[in-house]
């Protein structure tokens, strides 16, 4: 067993370049043309409307069960809210329209390749763990960026099933990677990070770089760039 550095994704290694609002219209957008193009005309703006009831609805699920509902589970929620059946092929049309602006309007946090070439060179097994309802395309965002062979191993909610920070989210990568986790450090923007990884005994970092961390939770570190975080491997 060997110490981890676990990196969460959404505000920490990546971050729409546009507001919160502007990437939600433009998945709306992308969604509506998708639908059109399967026969199913509908004006923007009922689309959007019916997007973020889904979202609200997804995430009161996600919120109080902890348990991810997955891409095509989410869709289906916003297609029930404009009344049209789901198919297979639907669906993968939709799939890929929804995930448009995770694929396209990203950026990547400054310094964090170099961060992670430096914790594997200091003996870290690198491990990203993301709240994400569509794993296939958080690996095909980081194949895109050349950030995919860094990584030791990938821990995605779709696919584990269970949320961050429930306790089974952990202890799928601790049992998968065989970490220790008092020798390992989580990096996170949101509070359900620093439980979760405080819980089970590992150091903890908020990352501020995007944003603010408003969590009640403390952190055992906070740090607002990735040349932060290197320092911080040597000392832990």
């Amino acid at each position: 067993m060997q110490k981890g550095l676990l990196i969460d994704f959404w505000g920490t290694l990546f971050y729409p370049v546009v507001t919160i609002e502007e990437y939600h219209r433009l998945r709306s957008l992308k969604v509506a043309e998708a639908l059109a193009s399967n026969g199913y005309e509908f004006d923007v703006e009922d689309v959007y409307r019916a997007y973020i009831e889904a979202r609200l609805l997804a995430d009161e699920i996600r919120n109080n069960t902890f348990r991810e509902v997955d891409l095509q589970g989410e869709i289906i929620i916003f297609l029930n809210k404009l009344n049209v059946k789901p198919n297979r092929e639907l669906l993968k049309s939709l799939s890929e329209a929804y995930m448009y602006p995770y694929l396209n309007s990203m950026t990547m946090a400054l310094g964090a390749p170099e961060l992670l070439i430096h914790a594997k060179s200091l003996g870290y097994k690198v491990i990203i763990a993301s709240n994400t309802f569509s794993g296939e395309h958080t690996l095909k965002l980081l194949k895109h960026k050349g950030l995919s062979t860094l990584f030791d191993a990938f821990a995605f909610s779709d696919e584990i099933a269970y949320r961050k920070p429930h306790p089974r989210f952990y202890s799928w990568i601790v049992y998968n990677t065989g970490i220790i986790p008092t020798k390992s450090i989580f990096v996170g923007d949101e509070e359900a990070d620093i439980i979760g990884a405080k819980n089970l005994g590992m150091k903890t970092v908020a990352y501020t770089g995007f944003h603010e961390y408003n969590g009640r939770e403390k952190p055992d570190y906070t740090v607002k760039n990735m040349s932060e975080i290197k320092l911080l491997l040597e000392t832990v």
